[in-house]
């Protein structure tokens, strides 16, 4: 008989105290999860205090129905993430309607992309100078030093996470960053900001805790890095294990002394 296998996992991960990655569930619906959630204890479900994910609507479901005490705090990093991708969807989408083709290295936007990307106070006055002459050059409307400084601004609100900021202050920037995409009339400034307006309490509840998903991303590098080295698998158990010992922190502080090289 031949069973269903869900080619995607689903990892649930400790934050705070020594767990590791205490479950893999099968695939990535909400209704697994909560599935796997309400087998558990009820008084270590009343314990977790924090969910943190990613911008994902089905996690959330998951964690607003089987953890309703819990606060689900959307982390920073992919907030950044979709800052970026809405800069590089504008330069793009300039090109094509400035050249009718996609960007080349003689286009002074493109051979800036990079800098676009980067966080503002990285870069040299020199690198500045060069890309904000890169940026008008390539669009005297603005738009993209719009598209630009929206992405900086939302950098700059995430960047109060942990430092116990006054509510007075984050919302003084969060509305700052709302004015600024609003009157900007780009289209990706503004479906940025809905969906910061979306996930505001979560936001918010983040730069506050200053709790991030950071431990959660390092585990599923282990996890992808077991699954490369594996050359496939034809028993799901067994590569379960596998992952489950290089994902626990017992294991990952064996002692190697003493150990010869491969």
């Amino acid at each position: 008989m031949r069973v269903w296998v869900d080619r995607f996992d689903t990892g649930l991960v400790d934050l705070d105290g020594t767990g590791g990655l205490f479950a893999q569930i099968n695939g990535r619906t909400s209704d697994v999860v909560i599935a796997w959630l309400k087998e558990q204890n009820p008084e270590w479900r009343a314990a977790i205090t924090h969910v943190s994910m990613d911008t994902s609507a089905t996690y959330a479901r998951a964690a607003r129905l089987a953890l309703p005490n819990a606060v689900v705090i959307v982390d920073r990093f992919h907030l950044v993430a979709l800052a970026n991708r809405a800069v590089t969807e504008y330069r793009r989408e300039l090109a094509w309607a400035r050249r009718g083709r996609r960007g080349r290295k003689i286009d002074p936007e493109w051979a800036q992309r990079n800098r676009l990307l980067r966080a503002g106070e990285t870069l040299t006055d020199d690198e500045a100078t060069k890309m904000h002459d890169a940026m008008r050059v390539a669009d005297p409307s603005g738009g993209l030093e719009k598209c630009w400084r929206g992405k900086e601004m939302l950098r700059q609100l995430l960047a109060l996470a942990g430092s116990n900021p006054d509510r007075s202050r984050i919302w003084n920037q969060l509305t700052d960053f709302y004015v600024h995409c609003a009157d900007s009339e780009i289209a990706q400034l503004r479906r940025l900001a809905w969906t910061v307006h979306a996930w505001q309490p979560s936001i918010i509840e983040g730069l506050r805790t200053g709790i991030s998903n950071g431990r959660t991303e390092g585990y599923n590098r282990i996890v992808k890095h077991v699954g490369r080295i594996a050359f496939g698998f034809r028993n799901q158990e067994n590569h379960k294990r596998r992952i489950r010992f290089a994902g626990t922190r017992q294991s990952r502080r064996a002692p190697t002394s003493g150990l010869k090289p491969c």
